[in-house]
């Protein structure tokens, strides 16, 4: 990769951005200010990626920025950043500054305004990080061999990394997440501290925690990053349960087959892969609670588990249409709704395929069978509680509800039997 062209990293940066940026560097410099792109998004353009985001780095404070945009908002003005919105497009401007004091390992205490961009750039986390491109002038600044690692495709801090790492805990956590997401490797020097500043990575919100794990599990090479936090024992930081089964280093390589799969199948490939079948619900909720997932994210992940176990364990009976009913679009359109079968059914095949690495053979069969639109839910049926008390009034009100779910599965096994008739008599024989 040869150095880059700075017009050229220009001219990749899609409409409307440009103009928004363009308008913002303008805007600066005629009220006496500097603006330039940095950190991540040029990075990004340097790898012939497009930006999910565009943050500047200016030398006017953030008081002057709030007067002189017209929409803003003071997302961290005591760290000298405010967002600058145009339409539906938000814009990070951070003040230049010198970050002192580290105390708590993530944010420093005090930030000090009115240095350089050398100086600004100084305080950034990596080499890849540490870029300044300058829209009007068509300048890039690189002053810590950035592009370098960039064309090694390494990892490094600037400066030395334990102080980098102890400045900040999540910082070790983020080159992991860099190492799935760009596929980069960590310098050695740089991973080394990643061991050494353990202590300080432990006194980083489990949120924080939270986000850069679903970053890595959403990344298109997982398993670099799933592989580092178990080497460095990272999660281990934030959680009592006991992570990585036996069976860990036999699935991880599933992850591969997930790349396009949605975030629930992947949190849920994770938990059959980490955990052991025999206490993968309570080692999950607990690995949920301590990482602060939503409710949602829990359920839906461990219903997909759940049902994925119970498939495999009936998977001769998936040859059969009751076989598909009674233990995959069931399940599904109770949890779910019938609605959701398609997206539900794929999601568990793809899941079957990375688990057991084969193909899910029931398929198409589920397929053809849920267009069928069978009963498949206590809704479904031609009886309900009413009717079942009016025709046996001696029932005890307990037994009802196995009364029904009886009759449901009387139901899935063979759907054309779904008449109120024959649903009473099945009652009838079995009461």
């Amino acid at each position: 990769m040869m150095s880059p062209d700075p017009k050229q990293l220009i001219s990749q940066i899609p409409s409307p951005f440009i103009e928004d940026l363009l308008e913002i560097t303008k805007t600066i410099k005629e009220h006496g200010g500097e603006a330039y792109l940095v950190g991540g998004s040029v990075r990004d353009l340097i790898l012939n990626k497009i930006p999910h985001e565009y943050d500047l780095a200016v030398s006017i404070s953030p008081e002057k920025m709030q007067k002189i945009f017209k929409r803003t908002v003071p997302t961290g003005i005591k760290h000298g950043t405010i967002t600058v919105l145009f339409q539906d497009r938000s814009y990070e401007l951070t003040t230049f500054r010198k970050d002192e004091d580290y105390i708590d390992g993530r944010r420093p205490e005090t930030v000090q305004f009115g240095v350089s961009l050398s100086e600004d750039l100084k305080r950034r986390d990596f080499t890849m990080n540490a870029l300044a491109l300058d829209l009007l002038e068509k300048k890039l600044v690189d002053e810590h061999f950035g592009q370098e690692d960039i064309r090694n495709s390494l990892i490094r801090t600037i400066g030395n990394p334990v102080s980098r790492f102890t400045e900040d805990g999540l910082r070790p956590v983020r080159a992991i997440r860099f190492v799935s997401t760009l596929g980069f490797t960590i310098h050695p020097e740089t991973a080394e501290a990643i061991e050494t500043c353990r202590s300080v990575t432990a006194k980083v919100s489990p949120e924080r925690i939270h986000d850069e794990f679903l970053k890595i599990l959403k990344s298109k090479n997982p398993i670099g990053g799933l592989d580092l936090l178990k080497k460095h024992k990272t999660l281990e930081l934030f959680t009592k349960t006991k992570l990585y089964s036996e069976d860990w280093e036999k699935h991880k390589n599933g992850f591969s087959k997930l790349l396009q799969a949605s975030e629930r199948s992947k949190l849920a490939y994770f938990l059959a892969s980490c955990f052991s079948e025999q206490t993968w619900f309570s080692d999950s909720t607990l690995f949920f609670k301590e990482l602060r997932f939503s409710n949602q994210r829990t359920k839906d992940s461990q219903f997909l588990v759940k049902t994925l176990y119970a498939l495999i364990q009936q998977k001769e009976e998936l040859r059969t249409s009751p076989g598909l009913r009674v233990h995959l679009l069931h399940p599904i359109a109770q949890y779910a709704g019938k609605k959701e079968l398609p997206d539900w059914c794929l999601e568990l095949s793809l899941l079957w395929s990375a688990f057991l690495n084969e193909e899910p053979f029931w398929l198409t069969s589920a397929e053809q069978e849920w267009k069928k639109d069978p009963p498949l839910l206590l809704s479904d049926l031609t009886i309900d509680g009413n009717l079942i008390r009016e025709k046996f009034p001696e029932l005890p009100a307990p037994k009802l509800g196995e009364v029904l779910r009886s009759s449901l599965l009387f139901v899935l096994r063979d759907p054309s039997l779904n008449s109120e008739e024959l649903l009473l008599d099945h009652i009838r024989e079995s009461l």
